[in-house]
């Protein structure tokens, strides 16, 4: 590898880390938004969705120009879309700040990492393939990891909520979900494409029953500035900052830099919110971030 090579990966890395860095970030800003300023998840995640989805198509109009409507042309490619906007996306954002909501944006980025593990072992079953040693050590790091930190080791009582438990691991099931859904359509319309409308779409239908048009909480600029940093930070530019990384040193290693995400969330919610961390939450964390980069070197 030459000097300019040497320069280019640096650069691909360090972006791929700024975007992990951005996602962590919303979920710390969600927070916020539920704790200080009275929002809730429902209306929160069905906002986002909806201008998240109007920026990121902006942005595919802008490139892609008429290619752009060009997924709805096939029934076939319809009908996965819309699978990838309810379940996929609005499932998997509406169970994290679900999570977020009842627990902390730091446990609950931490548990949805348990979704790699839930990954492998869908693409195990499916190719009917049993999992390396590596892998298998993996899946019993991040059941051992959550197991930490939902009881802190003590099987008679749960050191989290119930409810913030099941929407954590929840979200980990969809954020798998998330993943493996919408693989083909990516390759046919590109990214951003695919998950634009997947957030547009997931947006609108939530809002059939949240009607976000009853504006609810306390808005000022601070309240503002928070919903700018999830829609615009959090979504928009941590994409982008995502897949920029991905073409530059490939997916592969992107995905292991952008597993900074976690550790993001985790600090973040200490500093910004004075959340309460224990040494069995951060050997808990420890286990499942362990899981995450045992998973992505492998991968």
């Amino acid at each position: 590898m030459n000097h300019m090579e040497k320069r280019e990966a640096m650069r691909g890395t360090c972006i791929a880390v700024i975007g992990g860095i951005f996602w962590g970030l919303a979920g710390v800003f969600g927070q916020y938004l539920f704790t200080y300023k009275g929002l809730n998840a429902r209306w929160l995640v069905s906002v986002r969705l909806v201008l998240a989805g109007l920026l990121l198509l902006a942005t595919v109009l802008v490139k892609q120009k008429g290619d752009m409507w060009r997924i709805w042309k096939r029934k076939k490619d319809v009908f996965w879309l819309m699978l990838f906007a309810i379940f996929g996306m609005a499932g998997c954002q509406l169970t994290y700040y679900s999570a977020v909501e009842m627990s902390n944006a730091g446990t609950a980025t931490v548990l949805q990492y348990t979704a790699p593990a839930i990954i492998m072992l869908y693409t195990a079953l499916r190719a009917k393939k049993m999992p390396g040693i590596l892998e298998i050590g993996a899946l019993v790091l991040a059941l051992f990891g959550t197991f930490v930190l939902a009881t802190h080791g003590n099987i008679h009582s749960l050191a989290i909520s119930r409810e913030a438990l099941v929407w954590g691991l929840t979200s980990a099931v969809m954020m798998a979900v998330y993943n493996l859904l919408p693989l083909k359509l990516m390759k046919e319309y590109g990214t951003f494409c695919v998950i634009g409308w997947g957030m547009l779409l997931g947006g609108i239908l939530m809002c059939l029953f949240t009607r976000p048009w009853h504006v609810i909480g306390t808005w000022d600029l601070q309240a503002v500035g928070a919903m700018a940093v999830v829609v615009v930070v959090g979504t928009v530019l941590s994409f982008s900052f995502y897949m920029e990384g991905v073409r530059m040193i490939g997916a592969s290693r992107a995905s292991l830099f952008a597993s900074v995400e976690p550790v993001t969330a985790t600090a973040a919610t200490v500093l910004m919110m004075h959340a309460t961390f224990t040494l069995s939450d951060f050997f808990g964390i420890l286990c499942i971030m362990a899981a995450v980069l045992i998973l992505s070197i492998r991968k």
